[in-house]
């Protein structure tokens, strides 16, 4: 789901305003490379939602629910951002060198109960990414890429 932002603009650039009542943790995520994917993630327990933040670049932007088996897809640039429920897994490839997305996350981080999906195996996203880029040129860890 697209969330509107708070966001003041005028000659001098941009001020957003983010709330972070809800928010137990904020993550930023720093991509140097075009093509850098990043997902598909979720964790067990506790399960956690997210409010993805794009603050640099832009990405094409995924959530697949895990219940529904659905994935959602939207192409997200500077100041854009969506909400991940906690049922839901998530992942974004850049389209731009030197992208920053900045997470923020409802649910205490747990590296025992973190869960990855092999992006190739949800339906529909493998369409969507090489539609958009050559597997060669996908940068990703191993750990993304087996789904560990």
């Amino acid at each position: 789901m697209i969330v509107d932002l708070n966001t003041f603009a005028d000659s001098r650039g941009s001020l957003t305003c983010i709330s972070t009542k809800k928010w137990e943790q904020v993550n930023i995520s720093v991509n140097n490379k075009k093509f850098t994917f990043r997902g598909m993630h979720y964790q067990e327990y506790p399960k956690q939602e997210k409010q993805i933040i794009v603050t640099k670049g832009t990405i094409l932007d995924f959530i697949y629910n895990l219940k529904t088996k659905t994935l959602e897809a939207y192409c997200l640039g500077e100041g854009e951002s969506v909400y991940v429920n906690k049922d839901s897994a998530h992942g974004f490839l850049t389209l731009d060198d030197e992208t920053t997305v900045t997470y923020l996350v409802k649910g205490k981080y747990n590296p025992s109960r973190e869960k990855s999906i092999i992006w190739k195996d949800i339906p529909h996203l493998k369409t969507i990414v090489l539609s958009t880029c050559n597997e060669d040129d996908i940068i990703i860890s191993e750990k993304d890429n087996e789904g560990k």
